[in-house]
């Protein structure tokens, strides 16, 4: 999403600094500056343009705004290349658990150990309107939910991860998931 911004945000800032097709230029004055003699030995002005008072204000705002957009637009194209080239793991499976990124950004993966899952499986959930693809995970403890999870939904004793954007289907991921979770493995200690 910040990539297609970013382009625009370039392309804006190119325009304030250097081309102004879109955005006009600072008003300027001619001035003579001296004379030359041409082939047919007439005197001509040369002019040189110079910005009026005005001109030189619209000249700063154009700058601190270019270099300003400049700037956003490159750190954002560089955050969303980075997110393509090397995308985050929202949901890992280990030998301890499932750990998943529910807490935001810059913070680690909350790991569910297998004996606090009760049940993984997959569905859709409402989210403004359209059906949305989720992975479900349920917590033996309610109070284990996060309050406020990023990329998910919490409905205690649930925890909902919107899987609509993952490179595997939530419908394909829970199968592989369940069979660890506690239910399935106490059903088949007893049989």
């Amino acid at each position: 999403m910040l990539l297609v911004l970013a382009v625009p945000a370039i392309l804006l800032a190119e325009d304030m600094l250097v081309s102004h097709r879109w955005v006009p230029a600072p008003a300027t004055y001619d001035a003579v500056v001296g004379s030359t003699i041409d082939a047919n030995g007439s005197t001509i002005d040369v002019t040189q343009k110079y910005l009026t008072v005005d001109g030189q204000a619209q000249r700063r705002r154009d700058l601190g705004f270019g270099v300003a957009l400049l700037a956003g637009g490159i750190l954002a194209m560089g955050y969303s290349v980075v997110g393509l080239l090397r995308p985050r793991v929202v949901l890992r499976a280990t030998e301890e658990g499932i750990a998943v990124h529910v807490d935001g950004r810059g913070h680690p993966a909350r790991l569910f150990p297998w004996g606090d899952i009760v049940e993984v499986r997959s569905g859709v959930r409402d989210a403004d309107g359209a059906d949305m693809a989720v992975l479900s995970i349920q917590l033996a403890e309610s109070t284990d939910v996060p309050a406020n999870p990023a990329g998910a939904v919490a409905d205690p004793p649930w925890l909902h991860l919107w899987a609509d954007d993952w490179d595997q289907p939530a419908h394909q991921v829970a199968p592989l998931l369940d069979p660890r979770t506690r239910r399935r493995s106490r059903t088949s200690r007893s049989s």
